[in-house]
């Protein structure tokens, strides 16, 4: 399990990278970068399994798809919109 000052950070992360106007890809991408790197190191240091390892990749995964949904959405309504 991560120790108690990385969860709250990881949670951070992710809660920004789903704050985070789409189409900022940079800080979008650099958050997750942060993330997925906290998860390396914590299954690397042994201070969790590969399974909460791979639960902790699928919410950054998530959290990816959500913010390629809304840069989607945020084209298909630029789009359609009368010019």
């Amino acid at each position: 399990m991560f120790n108690k000052t990385a969860r709250p950070l990881f949670d951070e992360r992710i809660s920004k990278v789903l704050e985070t106007p789409p189409g900022d890809l940079v800080d979008t991408e650099s958050e997750l970068s942060y993330a997925a790197g906290m998860a390396a190191y914590a299954l690397a240091r042994g201070d969790i399994g590969h399974e909460e390892h791979n639960l902790l990749n699928m919410r950054i995964d998530m959290a990816r798809f959500s913010v390629l949904a809304r840069i989607q959405r945020q084209c298909r309504i630029e789009r359609v919109a009368p010019q």
